[in-house]
């Protein structure tokens, strides 16, 4: 269930008081983010500071009396906390897991499903499952749009959350400058073994093809300077184009020093799926690059249309970089108005607190 080789001791963490009998535990995606590693914003795993809103919720959460940890330290915590109640919240873990886990006290709160069916095709077959064991079962759509919606009536508690994005104030920096290059920045990184003309890994591979190497997309990320194991023969094949056509594909620190230099952005979903917004286009957003959207078929519901460039709405990707590349700059500089106004509204919060935010409420709600 959890790897044998990590350290489920609490001798070395804090250990916060229980002031309403409930310890939370939060399973992460990977076990590369156990032992609580899940909060630390110094680990290389925080790459954008994506784990910072754990970090927040933690503390948020903690200073309420509800203590925080990653679910691999359940065992060791029942000797700490041996007459609290545990809150078991799956945070992107396998549903298999997610299932797996028992013991006294532990009570199955909710699970989030962060990946879509092209990633994870197996936590989709568990739904009927989760929904049996736990009272939350979080998806990106509960209308059945990329997976098969369970015969009874679950309604109850399957619900949609959003992606938890940074806040606008903290994002934007250095992202006003007005010298940008007029061109199109990918970051992604070197994927092969999914990738297919339909899907999100195709549509990138294709945008590289194109436009890479006659300069009007520059291309950044890991995996594409070297022969994967893998994938030896494409990942060969990438490797050789570049080196031929002297093409250096670096991996930035931050997206944002990337994006705040470039006026467009690919921002290509996995998958097209109802409701499956990822950190993808908010990324490029908070930068005031103008994203060039694939994805979710439901997004101009979430986005306002004027905020960004729907891939959708042209008949190939050779008439949307056409329409980029005729843009004025004052047309380039309404899309950022347009930008600017849709991260001071209301209808970005939803995404700025996320599923982050529904857990906060969830425990802090009745005691405000």
């Amino acid at each position: 269930m959890f790897k044998n080789n990590v350290d489920t001791s609490t001798k070395d963490l804090a250990l916060p008081p229980a002031e309403h009998g409930i310890v939370i535990l939060l399973d992460p995606p990977s076990y590369h983010y156990h032992n609580n590693r899940f909060f630390d914003l110094n680990t290389p795993l925080n790459r954008d500071q994506t784990l910072k809103p754990n970090l927040k919720l933690k503390q948020t959460l903690e200073r309420a009396g509800y203590p925080v940890f990653t679910a691999d330290l359940f065992h060791g915590l029942q000797n700490v906390y041996g007459n609290c109640q545990f809150h078991y919240w799956g945070f992107g873990s396998p549903a298999s897991q997610a299932l797996k886990l028992s013991g006294r006290g532990l009570k199955k709160m909710g699970v989030v499903l962060f990946e879509p069916p092209l990633i994870k095709p197996k936590d989709y077959k568990f739904i009927p499952k989760l929904l049996a064991s736990f009272d939350n079962v979080f998806l990106h759509n509960t209308i059945g749009d990329g997976y098969s919606l369970p015969p009874n009536d679950s309604g109850r508690k399957l619900k949609k959350f959003y992606w938890t994005n940074r806040k606008y104030s903290s994002a934007c920096v250095n992202s006003t400058q007005k010298k940008r290059l007029s061109k199109i920045a990918l970051i992604a990184g070197a994927h092969f073994t999914k990738a297919k003309y339909e899907n999100g890994y195709g549509k990138r591979l294709e945008a590289v093809k194109k436009f890479t190497f006659e300069g009007s997309l520059d291309l950044f990320g890991f995996g594409w300077n070297r022969i994967q194991l893998r994938s030896p023969f494409l990942s060969a094949y990438w490797y050789l184009r570049f080196v031929l056509a002297r093409v250096v594909v670096t991996q930035p620190i931050q997206k944002s020093d990337v994006y705040r230099n470039y006026d467009f952005s690919l921002c290509f979903e996995n998958m097209a799926m109802s409701g499956y917004i990822t950190e993808k286009i908010f990324d490029s957003l908070f930068s005031r690059c103008i994203p060039i959207y694939w994805g979710a078929p439901d997004i101009k519901e979430y986005i306002p249309v004027n905020c960004f460039i729907d891939l959708n709405d042209f008949e190939n990707i050779e008439e949307c970089v056409a329409y980029c590349n005729d843009l004025n700059f004052e047309e380039k500089e309404i899309y950022r108005i347009e930008i600017d106004r849709f991260l001071e509204s209301d209808n970005f919060k939803k995404f700025k607190n996320g599923i982050h935010g529904f857990l906060s409420d969830f425990y802090l709600a009745d005691r405000n």
